[in-house]
């Protein structure tokens, strides 16, 4: 699969009147953003090396692939915008609450068009088995989930889950990043189906009826532990940038 392939299933972000996609696997090219615009030099990914991008990097919210570019979801990209500069980053902050805002907006309405297309299946089936039937049969992959699920950030959703032992993590065999996936006995319960690559994602997973349910269950839960994350990270990289200023002072 092409990391820079813009086929998605994510909406697109709109920073300064230019749209960006991102690629099928959820990622956003930092490298197009940077050109697209015209950020200074100085601030191109590439020379984006701290303690927030190494962890980040370690997580798999932040990918540099050699003579490709680099490659962030939304906390990465937000993280490399707050280090370009404070205007920038609350400009794709908002970019991002707006595109999650529009995200459910359309999943709404798409559960109303199905349900007002088949009143019958509506009636009798869970909104969980209305879409795993309509999808099919196979399930529905992790960023449609935890679009219905309410789930806030997808991949540092997978990070928390993987710290409560829900998933597990293993190197990936050829590319520099981790595969955060379901322990065994999810997919033995029932509540996620294993599948190739070309009818899931980069993890070859897809969460079933049973999987949405038990996501939509812990979705608060996973919401605040990604948002006190998304704090520590800020407090630690304001942490770094005071000390890097008081350093230059000496």
């Amino acid at each position: 699969m092409n990391i820079s392939d813009n086929e998605t299933e994510l909406l697109p972000i709109a920073i300064q009147g230019h749209t960006f996609y991102s690629g099928k696997n959820g990622l956003w090219s930092l490298n197009e953003i940077h050109q697209t615009l015209k950020l200074s030099e100085a601030k191109r990914p590439s020379e984006w090396n701290n303690a927030v991008s190494s962890e980040l990097v370690a997580s798999g919210n932040f990918r540099k692939v050699s003579k490709v570019g680099s490659f962030a979801d939304e906390l990465g990209t937000i993280a490399y915008a707050m280090w370009v500069s404070t205007e920038f980053y609350l400009m794709v902050a908002h970019a991002f609450v707006k595109v999650r805002n529009d995200s459910i907006l359309r999943t709404r309405m798409a559960l109303i068009a199905a349900a007002t297309s088949d009143n019958r299946l509506a009636t009798v089936a869970p909104k969980a088995e209305l879409i795993d039937t309509r999808l099919t049969g196979i399930g529905i992959t992790w960023s449609q989930a935890c679009r219905l699920a309410g789930v806030s950030q997808p991949q540092l959703a997978k990070t928390y889950l993987v710290s409560i032992k829900r998933f597990t993590s293993m190197d990936h065999p050829t590319e520099h990043r981790k595969i955060l996936r379901p322990k065994p006995e999810g997919f033995s319960l029932g509540f996620f189906k294993a599948c190739s690559t070309a009818h899931g994602n980069a993890d070859g997973f897809r969460v079933t009826a049973k999987g949405l349910v038990w996501l939509e269950e812990k979705a608060k839960e996973i919401n605040e532990a990604c948002r006190q994350r998304n704090a520590d990270v800020a407090k630690k990289a304001r942490l770094l940038k005071a000390q890097a200023k008081k350093r230059g002072a000496i």
